[in-house]
């Protein structure tokens, strides 16, 4: 959690630094929960473990911009974490529709000894509007030779102002593997700062089981979830 704390700290410098001759306002995100797997683009990439997040972004000349990570101690002496730069911008193509491009960039350090880190880029365009979102992506990874694209959808609805429910299902296909995901995500903000999330994940993995170094398991029809809290500056 040291590490975490190092890690956050530096971040946040390093943006803050970046956008303080712009006068942009920085928003920052601090999260910790449970999770029964930690995945990646649909595979599994740890145990059951605890993680903390921390995201801070900000708006410049009508680009978004920011850096995230997240850490997991999967270990007594070892320590998983994926730390990302995003980009992202929306264009207006008539009133209530949005088509939203974003490209990332992301390191994932592994704490699993089969798995290699590696660096993955990915971009995404979804089409954002009142009933619910499509969205397709591209997604690369240098390290894992792994390359492919996602199609998805999603539609975060407010349950009577008290709480937001957010279905989604994606698909992605990757040079070795086929991932299918129905997904389920609950939220709560309270006090206006403080969010309560959980979500359960249904995941149908397709790869050769003999050979891969991309993934912890096979998910093979299981379930998977995590919760936590999130407070947001």
């Amino acid at each position: 959690m040291n590490k975490f704390l190092k890690l956050a700290l530096l971040i946040a410098t390093l943006t803050t630094a970046a956008f303080a001759e712009t006068n942009a306002p920085v928003r920052a995100s601090f999260e910790a929960g449970y999770t029964s797997t930690y995945l990646v683009n649909g595979l599994s990439r740890t145990k059951a473990t605890p993680f903390a997040g921390v995201g801070l972004g900000s708006t410049y000349y009508g680009v978004d911009v920011g850096v995230s990570g997240t850490i997991l101690p999967v270990s007594e002496n070892l320590d998983e974490s994926h730390w990302a730069f995003n980009v992202g911008k929306g264009f207006e193509v008539f009133e209530g529709v949005t088509l939203r491009t974003d490209g990332s960039v992301i390191r994932h350090q592994a704490g699993d000894p089969n798995i290699p880190n590696s660096t993955e880029a990915n971009i995404k365009v979804a089409l954002q509007n009142k009933f619910f979102t499509p969205y397709a992506k591209g997604v690369y990874d240098i390290n894992l030779e792994q390359y492919g694209y996602g199609v998805g959808i999603e539609r975060p609805t407010s349950v009577f102002g008290w709480f937001t429910v957010t279905p989604a299902l994606e698909y992605i296909k990757l040079s070795d593997s086929a991932n299918a995901i129905a997904k389920i995500g609950v939220s709560k903000t309270l006090f206006e700062h403080l969010t309560v999330f959980a979500e359960a994940t249904y995941i149908k993995n397709d790869f050769d089981v003999a050979n891969f170094n991309f993934a912890r398991k096979e998910l093979d029809g299981e379930v998977v979830g995590a919760g936590g809290l999130r407070w947001t500056f």
